[in-house]
């Protein structure tokens, strides 16, 4: 069978335009398009539908002109719009080729993010070639790449071969509960030995399941309240089912986040990862993008450390840079507010803007007391800095930490005794996960609020070559923004008695604090 040449073809098909909808109307063929810009276009077939909307149908008959198609339909949708005056919503394009072998996945890639929209068709054609039907071809969906869940746990093994055969426990166990995505990561202790049960530690993470591939049995519509699951409820019955089954020299749980702080510190060393299922065909990934991965960065669900970093005119990342953004704020209400309205006012201006994140948000001052009091606190307290950076605009920097209403306690441990009765009261919250919401509480009782100082051109590592400093924070419902200086009327009628530093507010209750962060120590022998 011999295939008509495409002008031939063109002019059968624009008379049969009911093969492809029964409603099109033909307007025209080779329609001419001026073309202020660049080269004038000819469509092959214009029509109109039954709704009124204008059709682009390009007409292709080989696989080697597919990039050709796709470059065809939007230039000449965007023309409709530029030199025609027709609205975005009122145009809609068609491929149609007589072969799809080359043509499906890109066309399935571009109908997937394009606003307009478009549809494939493959024409067949009879002896004599001519056009006797038009399937509508089903286009790919969206490829979905495995992901890393908030549900993470930690096995301890005497020896590398012991935790080789654990690794392989717990795929066979995960299997069971239809997990088959699991990230981990092998590391060791490298110093004072004697003080752990076993030096050899595995790190895993349960990725998504496919509830249609989940059996039975694995009824996540019972398990605890969203708190706990995190809203994955088959993968925290999954980890449930794999830790009631595998056994090791000892266990600790873990959640995004924790491995981060093994990675940093010196006492352990990552010696590698290992994957199983979608994550184990990920070979380009090296161990930065692995440590990411299985820190929650790439999902934003590490909800204590995150760093991650967009620019604001890239559709395609910004939106999900936001979403991480916000996710990593988890139990701090104030900094996901103040930091969405900041990323709202870099993007709005239309200036193309480098942006950048880094977040630790713990969400328990007493566990940053307890495990860095005095003089390694620095690096255990909340704290957030983002920069938007531009080539040729004013770049914008924001610093978030705690700082202090200036109101004295004479009784800080009294304070603290009103939301945790002890030591044990607090580590009982730490362990059910709900010490964010009862650190809302004593930060409240201490006078402490979440803030971010924003800083308008200069360096952004130096605050004193600002040219314009703003303070922004919460009152109530509201959100507030303070120039830098003010006067004290302006921050007394915000709420404030005076701003100051954490740091001055544990100066101020130096005592007090040593005598409460001893008495916590001492209930877990734990050291500063």
């Amino acid at each position: 069978m011999n295939v008509p040449y495409e002008a031939r073809l063109r002019d059968m098909l624009a008379n049969r335009l009911p093969l492809i909808e029964p409603s099109l109307r033909l307007i025209g063929t080779e329609y001419p398009l001026p073309n202020a810009h660049g080269t004038r276009g000819r469509i092959d077939i214009l029509a109109r539908d039954g709704h009124g909307s204008w059709v682009v149908i390009e007409l292709k008959r080989s696989d080697s002109t597919s990039a050709r198609a796709l470059h065809e339909v939007t230039k000449y949708a965007e023309l409709l719009q530029q030199e025609m005056g027709l609205r975005k919503d009122r145009i809609r394009a068609m491929i149609v080729s007589t072969t799809w072998r080359e043509l499906r996945v890109p066309v399935s890639n571009m109908a997937r993010d394009w606003s307009h929209d478009l549809r494939g068709y493959q024409l067949t054609l009879d002896d004599n070639g001519v056009p006797v039907r038009a399937d509508r071809v089903e286009f790919l969906e969206a490829a979905v790449p495995p992901q890393v869940t908030p549900h993470h746990f930690i096995y301890f093994y005497n020896s590398p071969e012991g935790r080789t055969q654990g690794w392989h426990e717990i795929l066979g166990r995960a299997a069971e509960a239809g997990a088959h995505d699991l990230l981990a990561a092998d590391f060791r202790r490298i110093s004072q030995r004697d003080l752990v049960v076993a030096p050899y530690g595995l790190y895993f993470a349960i990725g998504r399941l496919d509830p249609e591939e989940a059996p039975a049995w694995l009824d996540g519509s019972g398990v605890d309240s969203y708190e706990e699951t995190g809203g994955y409820p088959l993968e925290y019955s999954a980890l449930c089912h794999i830790t009631r089954h595998v056994f090791a020299a000892g266990y600790d749980s873990a959640r995004p986040g924790v491995l981060r702080h093994l990675a940093e510190n010196p006492q352990w060393e990552i010696e590698g990862y290992r994957a199983a299922g979608k994550f184990a065909k990920r070979t380009s990934l090296d161990e930065r993008d692995l440590l990411r991965e299985l820190n929650g960065d790439e999902e934003g669900i590490g909800e204590v450390l995150y760093t991650g970093s967009a620019r604001t005119t890239d559709r395609g990342r910004w939106p999900a840079f936001r979403e991480e953004s916000r996710m990593c704020f988890a139990g701090n209400p104030d900094w996901e507010r103040l930091v969405a309205r900041w990323l709202d006012d870099v993007s709005a201006d239309g200036v193309e803007r480098d942006v950048m994140l880094h977040v630790y948000n713990p969400c328990d001052l007493i566990r940053s007391l307890v495990h860095g009091w005095p003089d390694k606190l620095s690096n255990l307290v909340p704290m957030t800095f983002g920069t938007a950076l531009t080539q040729d605009g004013v770049d914008r920097t924001i610093h978030g930490s705690l700082y202090w209403d200036g109101i004295p306690h004479t009784d800080v441990a009294g304070r603290a005794r009103l939301v945790y009765r002890d030591a044990m009261h607090w580590q009982t919250h730490r362990l059910m996960d709900a010490a964010w919401v009862t650190d809302l509480d004593l930060l409240g009782l201490l006078g402490l609020r979440y803030v971010l100082i924003e800083q308008i051109g200069g360096n952004p590592l130096s605050l004193s070559e600002a040219h314009e400093l703003r303070l922004h924070f919460v009152q109530g419902a509201d959100l507030c923004t303070l120039p830098i200086p003010c006067d004290g009327s302006q921050l007394r009628d915000a709420g404030w008695n005076g701003v100051y530093s954490l740091d001055t507010f544990l100066e101020r209750h130096e005592d007090q604090i040593d005598a409460m962060i001893s008495a916590y120590r001492s209930g877990f022998h734990f050291g500063p």
